[in-house]
């Protein structure tokens, strides 16, 4: 199985010339089927795709992480580059109102952040919209997880995330957060979009409900860029609880938790950039 990131922040490759990144994320499965797990902001994908050599006539369904722009933001561009309907699995909760309260001195900024597009913009041209909740089998090759187990008292530690039902604004659950796990030759690996619903309980309730007590591989966006030390250090202590042989970081990671990450786990920890491919 191989695991290609068609968008990130950044380009980690020289070579093919003129590949993009963005603040986003979108990687490609392909294994006896071919899956893009997230579609990032929409600047880069269809340019990296075309550069790599990757048709979305060729993408047998798409698996939606979360709600928010910059993972559903190409959605559309796949969709017009198609011409026959795609399967999209999707938490129906990513469809909520998703905001970024931004604070300042003189008032609140709602700043939106969700799906760009109306959910019928996207039937209308082929979205088939399947919703998925808690840990649901897709095929042999791979599971998705989401409606995360967590404490009672759990809260996001990024504040400013929200959603908005009518004129009430609540802080935002990400029930939604979906990750996979992808069954391997090599072993479990799990990817994740943002992990919003927390590292340290995504791994946890993966190896609760599918008995994997090691993971081969975790890939993709952790969130850590805004949490504390002490949760930064809880994330290094369950990648090594679950021994953990490829740590390939992304997109909201934040330089200071991927320099963490990178200081104890050295030569199995890689930056997961626009152009890095992964082979299992």
């Amino acid at each position: 199985m191989r695991v290609t990131v068609l968008c990130e922040n950044t380009v980690g490759v020289p070579f093919p010339w003129g590949l993009i990144g963005e603040h986003g994320q979108a990687l490609l499965i392909e294994g006896e089927r071919t899956t893009l797990y997230d579609t990032g902001q929409g600047v880069g994908l269809i340019n990296n795709m075309t550069i790599m050599s990757k048709q979305a006539h060729a993408i047998d369904r798409i698996i939606i992480s979360h709600g928010h722009f910059d993972h559903t933001g190409g959605l559309i561009k796949v969709l017009e580059n198609r011409d026959k309907p795609l399967p999209v699995y999707v938490h129906e909760e990513a469809f909520q109102k998703k905001i970024a309260l931004i604070e300042t001195q003189s008032d609140n900024i709602e700043v939106p952040i969700g799906f760009p597009l109306s959910k019928e913009s996207y039937q209308e041209k082929g979205a088939d919209f399947r919703y998925i909740h808690s840990f649901a089998k897709i095929d042999d090759e791979i599971c998705a997880i989401s409606d995360i187990a967590r404490p009672d008292d759990w809260q996001t530690w990024d504040t400013r995330l929200k959603y908005k039902d009518g004129d009430t604004i609540y802080s935002d659950p990400f029930n939604d957060d979906l990750s996979l796990l992808l069954e391997t030759g090599s072993g479990p690996v799990v990817l994740l979009g943002c992990a919003h619903a927390g590292l340290v309980e995504i791994l946890n309730d993966l190896s609760d409900k599918t008995g994997h007590k090691t993971f081969h591989a975790v890939i993709g966006g952790t969130h850590l860029g805004t949490a504390s030390d002490q949760y930064i250090q809880k994330s290094i202590d369950i990648l090594k609880h679950y021994k953990v042989k490829l740590i390939g970081t992304s997109h909201c990671t934040g330089s200071h938790a991927a320099s963490e990450i990178k200081s104890h786990f050295k030569k199995e920890f890689v930056m997961a950039s626009v152009g890095s491919v992964f082979n299992f």
